[in-house]
């Protein structure tokens, strides 16, 4: 029996005109929200710390016709944050959105932790979007407008064995872009997502992801696994300039999920 579903519709006019920022952009999720925003007439900047991965994404962004460049850019360094996104804005004029996707989720029991990896899981994870947000943020008030969208985890609410440091780096996430949606100003919103475990080459690869992803989808009303095209669809409705009234906002992207 075939479904009568509807199809999902792609208007190439959606975000025409507009300047986005993605980063984490050369792989997983970040790959397929940039793909998603360049498909709706967004010109996208692609960043990333992985020059050969980028410059595919580039190259496969380009050759489908989309507006498209990349920066090489460590994101826990923050005068080269400040000096690309300022780059940014003298070359394209402007930065309409930023969609903060990059980050790390090392898992390893608490009491294994060291010191040095706590300080990296903060940094990459969480001092990111201090260094991001303070460099996009006077850029858009100039321009009453913008978007700024961070990238939390379910984790925060559901926890994992495991993952106490990296859940402990996205509730912070969460907290800052709650606060930081008190002082953007006039026409700027700052909202995140907290999606489930999503199905990317990376969650997909090791000896116990199936049993991982098989508890995950048994957990949840939808049941499937999340994709990466689900958090992208999500983060279109926070870009848009239809989502002006939603700001420091958690958007659940988990298949509804149950809490216990």
């Amino acid at each position: 029996m075939e479904s009568d579903t509807p199809q999902i519709i792609i208007d190439p006019r959606k975000f025409s005109g507009q300047v986005a920022v993605i980063t984490g952009a050369a792989q997983g999720i970040g790959e397929v929200v940039s793909a998603l925003f360049a498909e709706q007439g967004c010109t996208v900047i692609l960043l990333d710390i992985n020059k050969e991965k980028l410059e595919q994404a580039e190259k496969t962004l380009r050759s489908n016709g989309a507006s498209v460049a990349h920066r090489i850019c460590d994101i826990t360094n923050e005068d080269l944050v400040r000096e690309t996104i300022d780059e940014v804005v003298r070359t394209f004029n402007k930065i309409d959105i930023l969609a903060h996707l990059a980050g790390i989720y090392p898992a390893k029991p608490l009491l294994n932790v060291t010191t040095a990896e706590y300080r990296r899981i903060f940094q990459v994870n969480m001092e990111s979007c201090f260094f991001l947000t303070q460099a996009v943020l006077p850029h858009m008030q100039r321009r009453h407008y913008g978007r700024i969208i961070n990238t939390a985890s379910q984790t925060m609410v559901r926890p994992v064995r495991g993952l106490a440091v990296y859940a402990a780096s996205k509730g912070a996430v969460a907290a800052f872009t709650r606060a930081t949606a008190t002082e953007v100003g006039p026409g700027i919103t700052a909202n995140f997502v907290s999606p489930t475990l999503i199905s990317t080459p990376t969650t997909q690869a090791g000896e116990y992801q199936k049993v991982l992803f098989e508890k995950v989808v048994e957990e949840q009303c939808v049941k499937r696994v999340g994709l990466a095209r689900d958090v992208a669809h999500a983060i279109m409705y926070i870009a848009s300039p239809e989502a002006e009234f939603i700001t420091g906002q958690m958007f659940d992207v988990g298949g509804g999920s149950f809490f216990h």
